[in-house]
């Protein structure tokens, strides 16, 4: 049985913040991004981007 390790860190980089989203099995690493805006994501915010969202965020492997 495989293991899928997902995470998501959001981050400010002036003057934007980024949503950065990482997983891995096996050997495979991948990580995109979303910009999410000048304004601090609300719970909700990011509830709603990982819900909604989450099959149009592009991954970029490294392998």
């Amino acid at each position: 049985m495989d293991t899928i390790k997902s995470s998501l860190t959001i981050i400010f980089e002036p003057p934007f913040y980024k949503a950065i989203f990482e997983r891995s099995w096996d050997s495979v690493y991948e990580v995109g991004q979303l910009i999410l805006g000048p304004a601090e994501p609300k719970t909700c915010d990011i509830y709603r981007l990982v819900n909604t969202f989450w099959t149009k965020i592009h991954f970029f492997a490294n392998n």
